[in-house]
């Protein structure tokens, strides 16, 4: 009996390394599921409430406004506040709010000003609650095992993206809105609980800033990246391509698709949740392909070719959407005639994403680095509420798949233009020069 305990000790050491991180974990992976189920239903409702793109958009929109004027600050307040007290009152709030959805919806007060508002005050906890959760990890596990704990975490993101969508569908059916928005709320709740029992190690407190510093770093760290992107060509190319990819993919997922599959497609909520899964399931696919296919293909080469062929699928998925289509095929073909090329889709965003992000680690200076990378995070977040609130629009008077074929057609022009571009190429050489002399360096 005792080796059966040592066993069961070393099986819960090698999955979720100690006590503390294994908690943290877990009640991560239980606020993800909740989170995914939650919009999930968020955009099913919005739509069967109102059948507007724009009405969606607009949502999407506000909820993405409070990332992009205090995500540069969340890392003060996750500083100057204990992480524990953080993480557990981002869960504890967003499980009373969630519920408090379900009691509305119950008393019939559901309206647009509660769909607007609800996830507009999720997002605010979601701010803080990831820099706390990153801010911790480094003090819940040994130094050695860092690589092994974000691994686990970029796994359980990839796991409860294809979950959360089949089982929202699944609860939808079942039990309804109210149901889902229930159970969703004590998911964040028990979430909750199992976090307060972590030991969270004291942190060492840098002293308080003066008044208006972080805007006056932020500002500062935002021009120096802004200089050095500008001064290299390849760079600023690249970065400028990959922001257009983003101002099209983000509203295409968030906003078109949706609509796409419950008002054009007429999906229920089960095909619907198959189809949102497929893409996650294709990005944990996809990792384990980018590493072998860089070797082979080159990084510039993967790039360009994967943009392409995403182009391509949004092309192949605009087919079902014209009536003369769609009217006569049972519901099991357009299932599968979306969920393949979506599950293609996200094999295909690891492999623009990685080299990408690779070439970007490998080629800008340890000092320029972190701006940089601030730097494109902070416009991309500044580019998301424009275009998901111009999708909107547009997605109410252009049909579905014009959209997706204008989007097809400009992605496979992006992916042609950046595999044809010389100052691209001139990166990514540099790029594996550094990485072939690194040995050498070392010697």
């Amino acid at each position: 009996m005792a080796h059966t305990g040592e066993n069961r000790i070393s099986l819960w050491k090698k999955v979720f390394l100690n006590r503390d991180y294994g908690l943290l974990f877990l009640g991560r992976l239980v606020s993800q599921i909740g989170d995914g189920i939650y919009y999930f239903a968020l955009t099913w409702l919005v739509l069967d409430l109102t059948g507007s793109g724009a009405v969606l958009g607009s949502i999407l929109m506000a909820a993405s406004l409070p990332g992009i004027l205090l995500t540069p600050f969340a890392g003060v307040i996750v500083d100057a506040v204990s992480p524990k007290f953080i993480i557990v009152g981002a869960d504890i709030i967003r499980g009373l709010l969630i519920l408090a959805l379900a009691l509305v919806y119950y008393s019939g007060q559901m309206s647009l000003p509660v769909l607007y508002g609800a996830p507009v005050l999720l997002s605010l906890c979601g701010i803080v609650f990831g820099p706390a959760i990153s801010a911790t990890i480094p003090n819940l596990v040994q130094k050695e095992e860092l690589v092994q704990a974000n691994a686990r975490d970029s796994l359980s993101m990839s796991a409860t993206g294809i979950l959360g969508p089949i089982v929202g569908a699944a609860l939808l059916g079942a039990a309804g809105y109210i149901g889902v928005f229930t159970i969703t709320g004590i998911f964040f709740i028990l979430s909750a609980i199992s976090e307060m029992f972590i030991r969270f190690p004291k942190q060492r407190r840098q002293p308080a800033a003066q008044p208006g510093s972080p805007a006056r770093q932020f500002i500062l760290n935002f021009k120096e990246g802004f200089v050095y992107i500008w001064s290299n060509v390849g760079l600023r190319t690249i970065i400028m391509f990959a922001l257009v990819l983003n101002f099209m993919a983000n509203p295409l997922f968030s906003v078109v698709f949706p609509y796409f599959c419950k008002e054009v497609l007429r999906m229920d909520p089960g095909h619907f949740g198959l189809t949102q899964s497929s893409f996650p399931a294709g990005v944990m696919l996809g990792t384990f392909l980018v590493s072998i296919l860089a070797q082979r293909i080159g990084k510039h080469r993967l790039l360009s070719w994967a943009t392409i062929g995403q182009g391509i699928l949004a092309l192949f998925m605009s087919i079902p959407g014209f009536p003369m289509v769609h009217q006569h095929l049972p519901p099991a073909t357009i299932l599968v005639s979306i969920a393949a090329p979506m599950l293609f889709l996200g094999i295909l965003n690891v492999q623009v994403n990685v080299p990408l992000n690779v070439m970007l680690q490998e080629t800008v200076p340890d000092h320029y680095r972190g701006r940089v990378f601030g730097l494109v995070g902070s416009l991309v977040q500044m580019l998301v509420p424009i275009s998901m609130a111009l999708a909107g629009v547009l997605v109410d008077v252009i049909p579905s798949a014009y959209f997706l074929i204008v989007a097809g057609a400009a992605t496979i022009v992006l992916g042609t233009a950046m595999g044809m571009s010389p100052s691209i190429g001139s990166l990514f050489r540099q790029q594996e020069l550094a990485t072939e002399s690194a040995p050498t360096a070392a010697r």
